[in-house]
This record gives structure tokens, sequence and C-alpha cells, in this order.
């Protein structure tokens, strides 16, 4: 009993990877339960892809090969005037092929709306039949065209209806109101012009039986519109290497009709062929024109630049001789301006001396600094003796006073020289200053000279290059002249066809194994993906392993479905019904053990889920087994066990007894079954749950415990209110009740946790309502198909 308490305590915890295998177990199940509708979609799968397929008109690729063998930009005179420079002027990309140009070329307005005009595209034939609407093209009843020079309005958009009035005349319905009124009512005549409010056309009647076609029309589309159709039609792409000299350009194309397409293609290129040519010519000429302007405008530059030389050369002298000779006389100025400025400075320093008296030290002659052919070197020298002379009288002197004064006479001398020669420094130093101007202003004269000698000098040079420059180019030009002149003879386009187009050799739309494969896919995956949603987001209690994953309890059993649930089921059949509920008599006792004498209370969550007729048949079935059963109704306030017994009188229950009863079988009612007693709910008491939880209850459980061999309790669902919590501590076994597809996940989650908590209660489940047919995810099969098909018999 511990164990058993201790299980109930403990919810059972799933693995996710389970789970997961357990869902695609369902999973799969119910796919082979609904195999029919599986079968049913995919067969409807396949008869729409199929259809489809037939609906779908064929269409062909058909493709052509060009060969591009000029380099040559198109439709640009500055692209042909780039060809006469040479490639490394040019540039890499103008030596190689560029797709996206040539795209835009043959799509270009210019090129399809030749393209539209010549072959009359913006005009298509149809013949509707029951399914779609057929293509035409050579092979039609009617040819429809317009002559635009002459009309003053159209062409239109709208589609247009023939009605024959006989093998000459003809009415035209047109679907456009705007252009209906003009047409509709009138009569006009086959294989010539009509006119209407000035509008010209002619329709003309083909070699064509009008049998072979269910319903011809004809739909006639703006120009410009069907150029813009065409410009979505044509794919180009380049064959081999891209970077050749010679690389191979193909244009695909796609249609209902080959010949059609061959038809196209073919217009196409010589389409593109002919305006190559007409570019080409007019490139011609105009490249020729503006050879001979730029020669002419060359030439005059050219004379300019000469006369502006010669005015150079003639204006300075100096430029035949060059900035050298410039440069050196400078570079000599600057140095005897130097010279100058050291012979200054000596003055200055001679001068400091001679005014402070103080020329003790050994005189610098001026012979070395640039100063000769003066008198202030005798001067100098001169003062220098006497220096010399006063120097060794004075040592004399010192020994005897005979010499002082012929000293005396000697500092007179050197006073009156020192000042002769501080005047004859200055007048030195100002004879070198305007020397030193002079040499300065010839100096400055000499730099601007040579700045305007290398600024002449560097125009010289720029008019040579610039000469020599268009030189070249007056002769490269002469040379395209000549090469012009030979080419306007002689003219053809630069696109060559290699091979005339070719469709391909099966229609590549529709894709039919391809459909046929979509419709399978679809056909499986939308049941398939129905199904498993519906396993995904399945919130009901469907077979035993749900009640695991939710709690793990003891599991009694499952009862097969009940076709007539109002009425009991005889315990003595071999149906499939009474053999579930065999089986859950047998799973039950094995839960009771050895006790002969003992009670049971059956509950659930919620109501509907079969706990009133599992309690009434299960009472029934233990008569079978020389039992003494009394079935009690404890659901005060909706009883439902007199619906199975009809005969009984429901005012008398448990009820009656437990509010004001004294002796218990006065409330026990007898049944058809001799050894099955039921005591019925009674009348509904406005306080149930306390007549349940009393004394008395407990006392009365006791009481019929000791008359009845078995005791079966039809108690109200636990889940909805707690009337039976109390009445499960006298019973031996709580089974609690789950129905298939019906009773909730979450509820029985909420509601049968707790009583596994109760260490008094031991608890076990049983479902209801189970389909014993289905095998496997959601169905049970407890029995073999023919021992199902035998009980059934």
């Amino acid at each position: 009993m511990e164990n058993f308490t201790q299980n109930n305590q403990t919810q059972f915890q799933q693995d996710p990877e389970d789970k997961a295998i357990k869902d695609f177990k369902k999973w799969f199940y119910l796919c082979l339960e609904n195999w029919k509708w599986i079968a049913l979609s995919v067969g409807i799968g396949l008869f729409i892809s199929v259809g489809i397929s037939i609906w779908q008109t064929n269409r062909w690729s058909v493709s052509a090969e060009l060969v591009k063998k000029s380099t040559e930009g198109k439709g640009s005179s500055q692209a042909d005037f780039m060809s006469m420079l040479p490639i490394d002027a040019m540039g890499a990309e103008f030596s190689k092929l560029n797709l996206e140009y040539e795209q835009r070329y043959f799509t270009s307005r210019e090129v399809l709306l030749d393209l539209v005009h010549n072959m009359d595209l913006n005009i298509h034939y149809y013949d509707k039949t029951w399914l779609k609407s057929v293509s035409l093209y050579n092979l039609r009843p009617y040819t429809f065209s317009y002559d635009e020079k002459k009309s003053s309005w159209g062409p239109f958009d709208g589609i247009l209806e023939i009605e024959e009035i006989n093998n000459t005349q003809f009415k035209i319905h047109a679907s456009e109101d705007s252009i209906a009124h003009y047409l509709n009512d009138k009569v006009f005549t086959f294989n010539k012009s009509q006119e209407v409010k000035g509008f010209y056309f002619t329709l003309k009647k083909e070699d064509v039986s009008l049998s072979s076609f269910s319903a011809p029309y004809i739909m006639v589309k703006q120009p410009l519109a069907e150029v813009k159709n065409l410009r979505r039609k044509f794919k180009f792409s380049i064959l081999g290497e891209k970077n050749t000299d010679l690389p191979l350009i193909q244009i695909k194309t796609e249609g209902h009709i080959p010949a059609k397409e061959i038809d196209l293609l073919e217009e196409l290129v010589t389409t593109v062929q002919e305006k190559d040519i007409l570019d080409k010519n007019f490139a011609t000429k105009q490249s020729s024109q503006f050879i001979k302007d730029q020669l002419a405008i060359i030439s005059d530059s050219m004379q300019l630049i000469a006369s502006e030389v010669y005015k150079l050369k003639t204006s300075n002298t100096e430029l035949s001789g060059g900035a050298e000779l410039v440069f050196e006389k400078i570079y000599k100025l600057d140095e005897k301006r130097n010279e100058l400025e050291l012979s200054i400075r000596y003055c200055d320093y001679l001068l400091e001396q001679m005014a402070d008296q103080s020329m003790d030290e050994e005189v610098l002659m001026p012979e070395a600094y640039g100063i000769s052919g003066t008198q202030l070197t005798e001067m100098l020298s001169k003062y220098s003796e006497l220096k010399l002379e006063d120097e060794l009288s004075n040592q004399r002197l010192k020994k005897s006073i005979l010499y002082q004064e012929e000293a005396v006479e000697r500092e007179k001398a050197l006073v009156s020289l020192q000042d002769k020669i501080a005047e004859a420094v200055g007048s030195t130093k100002k004879a070198l200053k305007i020397q030193l101007d002079e040499l300065n202003k010839e100096l400055k004269k000499s730099i601007r000279s040579t700045n305007t000698l290398l600024s002449e000098e560097k125009t010289l040079n720029d008019y040579q290059r610039l000469f020599e420059t268009h030189e070249q180019l007056y002769k490269l030009l002469l040379e395209k002249q000549a090469e012009y002149n030979i080419r306007a003879a002689s003219t053809i386009s630069d696109y060559t066809m290699l091979s005339v187009p070719e469709p391909s050799e099966l229609p590549i739309f529709p894709k039919r194994k391809l459909n046929v494969l979509i419709g399978l896919i679809l056909g499986l995956s939308l049941p398939l993906g129905i199904l498993y949603v519906k396993v995904l987001f399945d919130t009901k209690i469907r077979e035993e392993s749900d009640i695991e994953d939710i709690v793990d309890v003891p599991y009694l059993g499952s009862l097969a479905s009940i076709e007539n649930t109002k009425s009991l089921i005889d315990p003595l059949t071999r149906s499939l019904v009474a053999e579930s509920y065999r089986n859950l008599r047998t799973n039950l006792q094995f839960l009771i053990g050895d006790k002969e004498k003992f009670s049971v209370t059956f509950t659930s969550s919620i109501s509907g889920e079969g706990k009133s007729i599992t309690s009434s048949n299960l009472a029934q079935f233990y008569t079978s087994l020389d039992k003494k059963v009394l079935l009690v109704g404890a659901d005060l306030r909706k009883p439902v066990l007199k619906q199975y017994f009809p005969r009984q009188n429901e005012n008398v229950g448990l009820s009656n007894y437990l509010s004001s009863g004294k002796n218990i079988e006065d409330y026990i009612q007898k049944t058809e079954n001799e050894a099955l007693d039921v005591l019925l709910s009674g009348s509904i008491p406005p306080n149930p749950t306390e007549l349940l939880q009393g004394k008395k209850m407990k006392e009365l459980s006791e009481r019929l415990q000791e008359i009845y061999d078995v005791v079966i309790y039809d108690s109200a669902p636990i889940g909805i209110v707690s009337d039976s919590r109390n009445l499960m501590q006298y019973t031996d076994l709580v089974c609690f009740g789950v129905r298939q597809g019906y009773t909730p996940k979450a509820q029985l989650e909420k509601t049968i946790l707790p009583l596994t908590k109760m260490d008094d209660v031991k608890l076990a489940l049983f479902m209801t309502d189970v389909n014993m047919h289905k095998k496997g995810g959601y169905q049970y099969s407890y029995y073999g198909k023919d021992y199902i098909s035998y009980l059934e018999k």
C-alpha cells in the first residue's frame, strides 16, 4: 500500500524524445486509419495536375546564334570616332563584347517597332475552344491588316469577332465600347480596303475552311504595348569565352507556335542587320564630315602655334642660348656681393676698435677681406709698428725713467694715427656700400630676367609639344579619312547568323511530369499535414499513453463503445462490449486482491465521460459471479441511474436516508436481477456536500459493506464538485473514468493529480467509448481482428 501511494504521488516524467516518437506513431497510425481519405486526396491531386497539363498549351524554345565581327560601338558617332584610336588609348572595354549593350541594341524601340510593323505582331489570331484559346499563325481563316499612314486613328486595343454573312461580306463585333459603335451593324467586304471614320483596314479571307475552327477571333494591340512584350520575350547570352575576339551571341525566345518564333528570330536579325548598315552609313558620313572639320581646325591651330613660336624666339634672343648663361651670371654676382658684405663687416670691426681706443690685439690686414690698393693698409702697418715700439719702451721704462718723454710723443702719434685710420675706414665703407647697392640692383634685374626667360622657355616647349601632338593627330585623321572613303563604298553588317533558328526537341512547357509530381506531393501533403496538425494540437485523451504522460497509476482497461447508452448490457452475451467489461472486472479484481467483500467508487473529471453507465453495467457483470451487489447513486446533484432502472422510484434514495431516514433497508430497491439492488440518489437536496461528508454516511458505508459482497458508488464528477472526496476514503478502490476523444488532458491533470497525494485513496483509471476496430495511434485493439469479428457475430 505504501509503494502504491508513493507511485501515486509521483508524476510520470516523459522524455521529449519519447513524446516525439509517440506523436509520430500516433500520426502514422492515424494516417493508416484514414488511408481512404489520403488516397482520395492523392487521386484528386493527380486528377487536377493532369487536367492542368492538358489545359496548358505547349510552349517551345527557339534559339539562334550570331557572331559579331566588329568591336565598334553602334549608333554613336563618338564610339565610331573612338574606334579610330589605338587599342591602348581606348581601353580594354572597347575591345570586348558588352552583352548588356547588345541586348539593349536588339531590343531598342526602333528595332522592335520595325519588327512589329513588318510582321504585324500586334495582331494575334486565336481559336476559342471549350477548354482554352489556341493561338493561330499561318493556318488561320482571316488575315487582318490596317494602313497606319492613311489612318487618322488606331490601332486600338480590343478583340474582333468576325461574322460571315456570305462568301464576300462580313460583320465585325468589337469588344471595346469605344470602337464598337463604329464597327457593329456595318457590312464589309472581304479582301478590299475598308474605311471607318478615318481608319483604313483590310480583312483577307484565307483559303482555309471555317469548319476547322470553333470560334476564331482576332486580338489587336497597340504597337508600343507589343514592343514591351517582345522586350521581355527575347533572352540573350554569350556562348563560350566572353572575352574573345569573335564572341557568339545566343538569342532565345519562347512561344506556342515554333514556326512563328523561327520567323520572329529571322526577322529580328534581318531588321538589326539593316539598321546596322544604315547606322554605319550614317556614321560614316558623319565621321567623314567630323574628320574634315577637325582637319581644318587642327590646321588652323598648327599655324597659330607656329606664329607664336616665331614671336617668342624673335622677341628674346637669350632663348637661343637658354637659361644656363643667365644662371652663371647670377652666380658670379652673388659671389661678388658676399665679398663686399665681408669687407663692410671688416670696416665695422675696425671702427669699433678705433672707437674703443683698445687696439691692443694684432690688427688684421684689409687685403684678407678684399680691400686693397688704399692708404688704409699703410696706416694700419704704421700703427702696428708704433704699437710694438710702445710696448717695448714700456718694458724699459719699468727699469728707467729716461724714456718717459719719448713715450708721451709716441702716444700722441698713435692717437693721431687712430683718427686717420677711422676716417679712412669710414670712407672705404661708404665706397663699399655704394658698390653693394649697385651690385644688388644688377642681381635683382638678372633674377627678373631669368624668371621671364624661364616662363617664355616653358611656353616655347609647350607650344612645341602641342604642335607635335597636332601634327600626329593630323596625320592620323588623314589616314582615317582615306579609310572612311573606302568603307563607304563597301558597307556590310557586323552581325552574321551562323545557323537558322532551331526549336527545342521537346516542349519546355508544360512540364507534365513535374505537374504530376507536384499533384502527388500536394495530394499527400495536404491530408498528412492536416492529420499531423491534428496530432500536434490534440488536447483530448486518445489512448493509454496519454494517461501515462499525465499520471502513473494502474490502468484497468478500455471499454468498447456502446450503441445504446440508455440500456444495460446482458452479462451473458459474447459481444465485444461485454468482453471489454469482463476484462475491466478482471483487472479490477486483481487490484482488490483476495477480499470477499469490497466497495468501489466511480468518478470522473467532468460529466459525460461514462462513469454512470460503466458502474451500472459493472454491477450487472458482478452478479454473474454469484455476488450480491448494491449500486449506490452517490451523485446527489445530477442523478442519472434512474434512466437505467426506470421501474424504480426515483424519489426514494440516498439523500432521503441521509437527511431523515432510520432504516436503510426501506430505501434500497430491488431490480429485475435478483442479485442486484440499487440505492438511487433520491430527491435532490440543498446540501449534498454536507450529507455525503457527515458521520451518517460513514456509518452507512460500513453497514452496506456488511450486507453486500460488492458495493459500487456512482459519485459526482470530482473536477466540478467536491462531494465525492470523503466518499473515496470509505471505499477500497476509486475508479476514475476518462472518455476517448472527449476528456481534455488539462482537465484530467488538474483533477487527478491532487488525488494521487491522498494517502488513504487507492486509485485506478479506465477509458470509455473506445473504438476497438482501430489499430494503434489513436485507437485500441485488445483482440485480434478475427476474434473481434467472432465476438460481434
